[in-house]
């Protein structure tokens, strides 16, 4: 044998790298997923830890908060105490002894309390009264007086002690000074109450002074104000001295971003150049601050978090083209801000704290654990990387194996199900048990039962189960104007796995109006195939088997097929069984209409009244609810309920064709007033190409009345459904109710008709004219609000009604 053709088995490269692979490449894969594992493990502790910490920071900051806005109401209480002290004391004495009065209790205030700069008092002739402390020297006041003259006044400066001891008088020119022109006395004027006048500079230059005003009146009937003014350097002091963390920063705002108090101000002071309208928050050189504010100004108060990134510092830069921001302003921000009371100014105080001062200590445990917990599993990775890959894989066969095992019991109890339980083929039994059965057996949350009608225009439902409420629907029905997609994927025979509804085109438009609401995502859809092509559908909505059910699907998609063709051959035998005395058709509906009659000549002339139904003549569940007393009953009605159907396409040229319509509709009519008395409507009548019914004529609204109503148009809807598809004809019809208030009252002698008249019965003729496609029940908002807690319903969309404006509308789609 040549040398060339003997084959070596153990040189197989194929098994040689797959057993390099399980020997080297597995264990590495182990231990990347360990690892993997781990540094999960460590960043979840590492985020919780944070978030703690935060959380925690959060409770501290807060309280913080608290204990600086009190700090602030304590410092400026003072003012308000005071103004309304003096206030009421002014107010019950004579004007003679208002001076001393002010004078006592000034230097009494100034004694006692360290921020209390100055007080005023003014009055409605000009004279005005100043003592205030001396900045320079603790232990004295100025009291200056001014005395209005001719020549424009003089002031009187008098220099004294708090022990009252005098330390001199001298006199200055006033220059027609006047305080009832000044901000602070002419505000209060207007206002009527105290009221904070901006912040401003003593002057002395040593610090700043907010002034609180407010009106009085003596008991002669004399008005002046009095006003106290208060230091704010110990409130800047005050904020400058709170150690809440290394970086933190505290300041007072008010509305129009004019700081009244920060640390900086303490090295303003001294600046002649000074003035309020310079001294505001400026996102240039302070764009974290300016950011906390801007945060206050669209969320309100509260503890909030920000982000400063560089990219919008340097943007300023450029823009401004000198240097704003260093790189530390970079991070995440914690900020605090609190409103100050409206006796106040409505003033913020505001806290901006870098949240690196709080977790800067977790990250670097973070990372010290992180690196302990890598070094302690390597070596247990390694080790057990094979066994890891050897369990995977067992377990992967095993639920391979469960899988498949619970595939075959559920195909076993498919066919059980249906073995057990032969009454699901009898068409005249509901299809609940059928429905209910399907989706726990293959644990959908969703199953429904479809048909066509035979005029291959719309999609009816025969039963929906619901598996979340655990209820059944039913009546739902779809034009194929309305999904015109969907008809065509299940009428071309081929079983649809949808994995998203909501993006794949055969199905979208079925979602929007079937799946949206129980939020369900997926479907299986089995047509229902008859003699002629598809007749129907099986839909199941979010079930785990969704690529495996199909042979399962196809066995009920069968049964119901069944149960349509027998349905269909009850159907047809019933309509065409001809009776061997009379020989005309005995129609499907004859078990309603059997005990009616119909002959005119057996009528007594009360009968042959424009009624189908007489109005108050029948009983719902033997309770008369509308009864009528022809000589009294009128008025207003405050809730009647009104159903119209209007049928369109029954009227052509050929009178011939006309005249065979006559007899069908004429069964169609006896169906609908046998229906109409079976849930005891009020009366019915037809006028012209429309029918009314109309229940709940009684002067005390009758919450049964829509809901009566509604049950008989879904049995009307059923009824024309069935018989007008038989007629051969384009004839078609449409539902419309509403519920509202209407007149109605006797007319005429004898016999006396009955008449409802109002904006109601416009309203519903209107949703029935709307609705003559595919034979919709079209209901009006009203309607829908009386309806929605006992039928489905589905939105229609909206329209203009004059004098009305736009209105909602809604189609019943069917029973809960």
């Amino acid at each position: 044998m040549p040398i060339g053709e003997i084959v070596d088995p153990t040189k197989d490269s194929v098994n040689r790298l797959w057993r390099l692979f399980l020997r080297i490449g597995v264990p590495i894969l182990g231990v990347i997923l360990v690892v993997v594992v781990v540094v999960g493990v460590t960043l979840h502790s590492y985020r919780n830890t944070k978030a703690g910490i935060l959380k925690l920071t959060h409770i501290i900051l807060k309280t913080e908060q608290s204990r600086v806005s009190q700090e602030v109401l304590t410092y400026l209480s003072p003012a308000t105490t005071s103004s309304k002290l003096v206030v009421d004391m002014l107010g019950h004495i004579p004007s003679e002894y208002g001076t001393g009065m002010f004078y006592t209790y000034a230097m009494s205030s100034l004694r006692q309390t360290k921020q209390l700069q100055s007080f005023y008092l003014a009055d409605e002739k000009g004279n005005f009264t100043m003592i205030e402390r001396v900045v320079d020297k603790p232990n004295e006041v100025r009291i200056v007086t001014l005395k209005p003259d001719q020549n424009g006044g003089q002031f009187q400066e008098d220099l004294s002690t708090f022990d009252g001891k005098k330390l001199g008088t001298k006199m200055k020119p006033a220059n027609a000074y006047d305080p009832r022109l000044r901000s602070w006395y002419e505000q209060a004027m207007q206002t009527g109450k105290l009221t904070w006048s901006p912040p401003s500079l003593m002057p002395s230059k040593k610090g700043l002074i907010i002034t609180a005003s407010i009106p009085y009146k003596d008991r002669d009937g004399k008005k002046g104000v009095f006003a106290v003014s208060i230091s704010l350097q110990q409130l800047t002091t005050f904020l400058s001295s709170l150690n809440i963390s290394k970086h933190a920063q505290a300041i007072i705002v008010d509305r129009q971003k004019n700081i009244i108090a920060s640390p900086e101000l303490l090295l303003q002071f001294g600046d002649n150049e000074w003035t309020p309208e310079t001294n505001k928050i400026d996102p240039n050189f302070s764009p974290v601050v300016a950011r906390a504010y801007d945060q206050f100004l669209v969320n309100g108060i509260g503890i909030r978090s920000f982000k400063v990134d560089k990219a919008t510092l340097e943007e300023k830069r450029n823009k401004k083209g000198i240097p704003l921001s260093q790189e530390s302003d970079v991070g995440t921000y914690i900020s605090i801000t609190s409103q100050l009371p409206e006796y106040v100014q409505r003033w913020v105080v505001l806290i901006v704290i870098p949240e690196s001062d709080f977790s800067s200590f977790a990250v670097t445990g973070g990372k010290q654990n992180l690196l302990f917990s890598l070094l302690l599993v390597a070596l247990a990775a390694a080790m057990a990387g094979v066994l890891i890959y050897q369990g995977h894989r067992m377990d992967h066969l095993g639920q391979r194996f469960k899988y498949l095992k619970n595939i075959a019991e559920r195909e076993n109890n498919a066919i059980e199900m249906i073995a057990s339980k032969p009454e699901v083929f009898d068409p005249n039994n509901e299809a609940l048990s059928l429905t209910e059965g399907f989706c726990s057996l293959v644990s959908a949350e969703r199953v429904s039962i479809w048909h066509i009608s035979d005029d291959q225009k719309t999609l009816i439902c025969n039963d929906l189960y619901d598996k979340k409420d655990g209820n059944h629907a039913e009546g739902a029905q779809y034009s194929i104007q309305e999904i015109p997609d969907f008809f065509k994927a299940i009428t071309e025979n081929e079983i649809l796995e949808i994995d998203d509804a909501v993006n794949d085109s055969r199905i979208a438009q079925f979602y929007r109006l079937f799946m949206r609401s129980s939020e369900t995502k997926s479907a299986l859809i089995t047509p229902v195939l008859g003699r002629d092509g598809t007749i129907g559908a099986v839909i199941i909505e979010d079930t785990p088997y969704l690529h495996n059910i199909r042979h399962i699907s196809k066995i009920f998609a069968g049964l119901v097929a069944m149960r349509f063709v027998a349905a269909a051959v009850q159907f047809s035998a019933d309509n065409h069984i001809v009776s061997s005395d009379e020989q005309h058709p005995v129609t499907a509906t004859t078990h309603l209409t059997e005990n009616i009659q119909d002959n005119l000549s057996t009528l007594t002339r009360e009968q042959k009244a424009a009624f189908l139904v007489k109005p108050g003549s029948t009983r719902y569940n033997d309770v008369q609810f509308d009864a009528l007393d022809q000589d009294e009953q009128q008025g207003i009605y405050p809730s009647v309920a009104v159903m119209n159907i209007a049928f369109s396409g029954y009227l052509t040229s050929d009178i011939a064709m006309t005249a065979k319509l006559v007899t069908p509709i004429k069964d169609l009519v006896i169906v609908l007033q046998d229906i109409a008395k079976k849930y005891g409507l009020f009366y019915v009548k037809i006028m012209g190409g429309h029918l009314v019914a109309v229940a709940g004529c009684t002067k005390e609204p009758d919450v049964t009345a829509p809901i009566r109503l509604a049950h008989a148009a879904l049995d009307m809807r059923a009824a024309c459904l069935e018989m007008i598809s038989g007629i051969g004809t384009e004839s078609n019809f449409g539902i419309g109710i509403d519920v509202g208030p209407a007149i109605g009252s006797w007319f005429g002698k004898d016999p006396k008709v009955f008449n409802l008249w109002g904006p109601t019965i416009g309203m519903s003729a209107l949703m029935a004219n709307m609705a003559t496609d595919g034979g919709a029940v079209q209901v009006t908002q009203s309607a829908y609000n009386d309806l929605k807690n006992d039928f489905l319903f589905r939105p229609r969309g909206t329209f203009f009604i004059p004098k009305v404006g736009i209105s909602h509308t809604f189609i019943l789609a069917g029973r809960r």
